[in-house]
C-alpha cells in the first residue's frame, strides 16, 4: 500500500513529496532560477580559474655543424671543374699546328668545333697563329661508326684562296680526327655532299670520307 502524507490541507504521495524536498535543496544551493546571463565580478571568481592559460608550439630546426663547431650551411660548396685538353689545329706560315687548349669535361665533338672556329687562343699560346676558317662558319655534326659528317653553311669555302681552302678544310680534319672514335670526316653543305681539297692539293669525290693521314703533309713543327 502507497503511503500518503497530509501535508497543510492537501494530500500528496511520497513521489510528490520527494520533488518538493529536491525544490526546497536547489534553492538553497543557489542555484539560478532564471535563464538570463548574469555576469560573475572577477572578484568573486577563484585565481586558479581566472588565469589565461596560453599553449605554445616549440619547433626545432637542428643544423647540422662541421667539425668546428661552425654550420656547413655557411660555407659556399663548390663542386670541382674538371678540364679536359684537346688539340686544335691552327695556322703557322702556312702549316698546321696543334694547340692544346683546355675544356670542361667532357668535351663534346660541337664544343670542340665551336672553340675551332672561335679562333687561336689569347696570349702567348696564340703567338703567331692564324685561321683560315671564318668566324661566321656554322656547322652540324652527326658521328656514326668512327665517321664524322659536317654539314656547314655557305662560309665553309667561300672566299677563300686554294691554299686556305686546303689548310681550312685541314684545321676542321685535323682536330676532329684527333678526337676519340673518329676516325674520318665527310662534308656537305646545307645538305648537299661537297668535294674537298686534300693535303696535295687534289680534290675529293663529293661525300668521300677523308682522314687525319691525309693531311699529314701539311704538318709542321711549331718549333722550326
Amino acid at each position: 500500500m502507497t503511503k500518503k502524507f497530509n501535508i497543510m490541507s492537501g494530500k500528496f504521495s511520497t513521489r510528490h513529496a520527494k520533488i518538493m524536498l529536491l525544490s526546497i535543496f536547489l534553492t538553497s544551493c543557489g542555484v539560478p532560477t532564471s535563464s538570463e546571463f548574469v555576469q560573475i565580478s572577477e572578484a568573486n571568481i577563484p585565481f586558479e580559474l581566472n588565469a589565461t592559460t596560453t599553449t605554445s608550439t616549440t619547433t626545432t630546426i637542428v643544423v647540422a655543424t662541421d667539425g668546428d663547431g661552425s654550420s656547413s650551411g655557411s660555407k659556399n660548396e663548390q663542386s670541382a671543374i674538371v678540364d679536359e685538353s684537346v688539340d686544335l689545329y691552327y695556322i703557322i706560315n702556312n702549316r698546321l699546328v696543334a694547340t692544346n687548349i683546355k675544356i670542361v669535361s667532357p668535351a663534346t665533338t660541337t664544343q670542340v668545333l665551336s672553340a675551332l672556329v672561335a679562333g687561336p687562343p689569347s696570349g702567348d699560346t696564340g703567338s703567331g697563329l692564324r685561321s683560315a676558317i671564318a668566324t661566321s662558319l656554322q656547322v652540324t655534326i652527326n658521328v656514326n661508326k668512327g665517321i664524322a659528317s659536317i654539314d656547314a653553311n655557305n662560309f665553309l669555302l667561300a672566299g677563300l684562296s686554294p691554299i686556305d681552302q686546303r689548310l681550312a678544310i685541314a684545321q676542321l680534319v685535323l682536330t676532329i680526327t684527333s678526337r676519340p672514335g673518329i676516325g674520318q670526316a665527310q662534308f656537305s653543305v646545307n645538305g648537299t655532299p661537297i668535294a674537298i681539297p686534300r693535303g696535295r692539293g687534289d680534290l675529293s669525290k663529293p661525300g668521300e670520307t677523308v682522314s687525319y693521314d691525309d693531311y699529314v703533309s701539311l704538318l709542321a713543327d711549331r718549333n722550326s
